[in-house]
């Protein structure tokens, strides 16, 4: 355990000048990692403290919620860094007793990469007490030695999960820091993390060692595990190797011995598959063993990839999908009740540069009874160019319509009915390419098939019970500058008789969105745009592409900023223009930081202002506060028409394991 001394920030000015030197560490002294690559080993292990049938649940734990309590695993490959803060590892040679090779407990993996002298120490969480922005969260102390080393101590001012304590030696004349561990709590996760940074070469702000100990707490469950990761391993392997399970070559490449008690994991796998074998060769009851096959397929295949949604990768082709009983994509809000979402992707990989995928998004709202999908397949042909030709299929909410509505009324006189709602499926097929880095389009072709609930009803009422539109459209996207906004234009024509169309319509939009990062997580998302119909055979129906409901639950990290919340759904189609405009900010440790025991817990705290202008009603505004945490994202609105607050609404999404 740790202990940290009481501190005071800045007790001299000495120990100013050496925390000017490390928070300017990075920018004096380290080269940039993009593209580096390295080769790294890996030795983890899961030990199980106490579990229950709760454990099953939980996203990546499956593999280790039965059977033996003690887990060990290696893996040998190449690590390849795209940028500082993002990289990927190619597992080339694997071993261990956690059964197929499975991955447990991912986020124990990223933890044994820090990027201390980064904003963040991992991607998008842990502020770093080494990045001068983040000074105002952490206390710092110092105590200097006799070889030119100081030792650095630092604790956080507030209690909170973005935050950790520690401790690190630093060299006095450049700030350079030769190892640190730390610890914290995240993600239901606490966690010690050791460190020795890179000895070999000065300027690689990379470990060159990491061990991270850590502990999984969640309805009775207790999961202690460690991961060990040693980099810029001698040995390079061909890049044919892909997962390959063998333990003799393992302990070729192996840099550090096994803990004894790894070593005894090892031998009590090799004592239980001997005895296995053994009673397979003794067992003469066929069908039994039939069953017993049968059995391991269905609960550890079929139950794995049902819980987990790991997917699976053969050759080309990789297939991956949500759990289904994972509860991530589970939402409410006042007005659309419950809803749940469900992703199933799939690949298939020519070569680099070519592949075939599929990102379907299915999902249910309960209170509506309606189910949603969107397929999109996607032929990828010029990454670099985002080159891409994709085709599109499906359905929006059910729709209806004012000025219809009214007529369906005087239709039917005193009869105390409804107009029926139509249903909305459409299908896309368009291609995209960016001429240059800054100039990109998008052309091709939208079909829309608005169907009414009840065609009886609307025929007894001689009315229309069918609208379709066929339109080519255009995109064109625009970033004139690196750090500016994005531009965007979208054209579509919609002509009649063919493929039964019988809407004729011309529609333009333009939109402007623009996402600012500043210093410390916090971020300033801006957006605006306008559209407006220059013709149109029909009153009944307007179809905007960047005004328009969501029908599916999103999470904090998806669409809460730059949409409505609270309109109307009926307000998206009846108008002949609209301008709009939205705002959000977010930060970390905001508002609700400093509240006792629930304010730890608080990781991201959001502001959001939106307007809109259409016709026949006064201008309409949004405001909004939410928080994200490991449990959830929550939010609240309030909608008005000019100063008159109209309605007040929540939004909740459940974000568990959602970085799992």
């Amino acid at each position: 355990m740790m202990t940290l001394m009481p501190s005071i920030c800045f007790a001299s000015k000495s120990d100013s000048t050496l925390l000017n030197r490390i928070w300017n560490y990075r920018r004096n002294y380290t080269t940039p990692v993009d593209g580096l690559e390295q080769n790294v080993y890996l030795c983890y292990g899961f030990s199980t403290i106490r579990r229950n049938p709760i454990l099953f649940l939980v996203p990546t734990m499956y593999v280790i919620a039965q059977g033996d309590k003690k887990y060990v695993g290696e893996s040998y490959g190449k690590l390849r860094f795209i940028t500082a803060d993002k990289y990927d590892l190619k597992r080339q040679v694997v071993c261990g007793n956690i059964p197929r090779q499975r991955i447990a407990m991912p986020a124990i993996f990223e933890s044994v990469t820090p990027n201390i002298y980064n904003v963040t120490i991992y991607p998008d969480r842990l502020l770093s007490p080494f990045y001068r922005a983040n000074r105002r969260f952490y206390r710092y102390d110092v105590k200097s030695s006799e070889d030119n080393l100081a030792y650095l101590h630092f604790r956080p001012r507030t209690l909170n999960t973005q935050l950790i304590s520690g401790q690190a030696i630093v060299d006095i004349t450049t700030g350079r820091i030769l190892s640190v561990q730390f610890e914290g709590e995240f993600d239901m996760i606490t966690f010690k993390v050791s460190a020795l940074m890179n000895q070999k070469d000065a300027n690689t702000p990379l470990p060159e060692r990491c061990t991270t100990t850590a502990s999984f707490k969640f309805f009775g469950n207790r999961i202690d595990s460690h991961c060990t990761a040693v980099y810029n391993c001698p040995t390079s392997l061909p890049d044919s190797l892909d997962e390959v399970v063998d333990k003799e070559l393992m302990e070729q490449l192996r840099p550090l011995p096994l803990t004894p008690e790894d070593q005894g994991i090892y031998k009590k796998q090799l004592e239980d598959r001997q005895k296995e074998e053994m009673l397979q060769a003794a067992d003469s009851n066929k069908r039994e063993s039939y069953w017993k096959r049968v059995k391991d397929v269905a609960w550890n295949v079929i139950g794995d990839n049902l819980i987990n949604g790991n997917g699976t990768r053969k050759g080309g082709l990789t297939m991956r999908f949500s759990p289904l009983l994972n509860p991530l994509y589970l939402g409410y809000n006042g007005s659309n009740g419950i809803s749940y979402k469900l992703k199933l992707g799939a690949q298939y990989n020519w070569n680099a540069h070519r592949y075939l995928s599929l990102e379907a998004q299915l999902g249910y709202n309960f209170k509506l009874k309606q189910f949603y999908y969107t397929i999109p397949l996607r032929m990828t042909y010029n990454p670099k160019r985002n080159g891409f030709a994709e085709f599109l299929l499906g359905n929006g909410n059910r729709i209806s319509n004012g000025s219809m509505a009214e007529e369906f009324k005087k239709k039917y006189g005193g009869e105390k009915i409804n107009m029926p709602d139509f249903t909305d499926q459409f299908i896309q097929a368009y291609n995209n390419i960016a001429a240059f880095d800054w100039l990109e389009f998008k052309t091709g072709l939208v079909y829309h098939r608005r169907i009414s609930t009840n065609r009886e009803l609307m025929k007894k009422a001689q009315m229309e019970d069918a609208f379709y539109s066929f339109a080519p459209m255009i995109t064109v996207r625009l970033k004139p500058w690196y750090h500016g906004p994005v531009l965007t234009a979208n054209y579509e024509h919609s002509f009649k008789n063919i493929f039964k169309s019988n809407l004729n319509y011309e529609r333009w939009e333009y939109d402007a969105s623009f996402l600012k990062k500043f210093k410390s997580m916090k971020i300033l998302n801006l957006r605006a745009g306008i559209g407006y119909y220059t013709q149109r055979s029909s009153d009944y129906f307007v179809d905007y592409t960047n005004f328009r409901d969501n029908n599916l639950p999103s999470g904090w990290e998806d669409d809460w900023s730059g949409q409505f919340q609270l309109l109307n759904t009926r307000w998206y189609n009846e108008s002949d223009y609209y301008v709009r405009g939205h705002a959000s900010y977010d930060s970390p440790m905001m508002l609700l930081y400093h509240l006792p025991l629930f304010g730890r817990y608080i990781e991201t705290e959001r502001i959001y202002l939106s307007a809109l202008s259409i016709q026949h009603t006064r201008p309409y505004f949004e405001v909004g506060y939410g928080f994200s945490n490991r449990y959830l994202s929550a939010a609240v609105f309030a909608n008005f028409l000019d100063s008159q607050i109209q309605r007040v609404d929540f939004k909740v999404t459940i974000e568990i394991f959602s970085r799992w």
